[in-house]
């Protein structure tokens, strides 16, 4: 495994387990709202957020590694996350942070098989924003990081 992707995956891993850490203190604050303004996410809602978008980044990296663009330039992610949040309404806490979870295992195993030829290749992310595998991957492990940072503080956890 070269450091590159050594490096990846340390990020990957780290980012999860302040997730963990957070989620686990969660409790019965599932219905606490996380954000006033855009979707007003609850935790719950922010869960299966990151579970949705987990799975979407896993897909954009793997099909750009292969040299496929999935995202089509009029993309909107503000309309996706609108549908993905009444799509997944009536899923638990407990069910997204459990799909949250097998995405990772999946997106790591992937990564083992990876070589760091396939890290350069870039496609259009979500944002619209054309970037490497390897940016993707660790925008992945920001992206979850900074959400569950957000839940921390909606629910004045104290983390050390």
């Amino acid at each position: 495994m070269s450091e590159r992707i050594k490096n990846i995956r340390h990020k990957l891993i780290e980012s999860a387990d302040f997730v963990n850490t957070v989620l686990d203190q969660v409790g019965e604050q599932t219905d606490v709202q996380v954000y006033s303004d855009g979707l007003g996410w609850t935790v719950r809602q922010l869960v299966v957020h990151l579970s949705e978008a987990y799975r979407g980044m896993n897909n954009q990296a793997i099909n750009i590694s292969e040299g496929r663009d999935l995202i089509p330039p009029d993309f909107d992610i503000e309309r996706y996350n609108k549908r993905q949040t009444e799509k997944n309404a009536d899923k638990t806490f407990e069910q997204a942070r459990g799909e949250l979870q097998t995405a990772r295992e999946q997106l790591l195993t992937w990564l083992d098989s990876l070589d760091d030829e396939k890290l350069d290749h870039k496609g259009r992310h979500a944002s619209l924003r054309v970037m490497s595998v390897e940016e993707i991957l660790l925008l992945q492990a920001l992206h979850e990081k900074g959400h569950a940072a957000d839940i921390a503080h909606a629910l004045n956890l104290h983390l050390q």
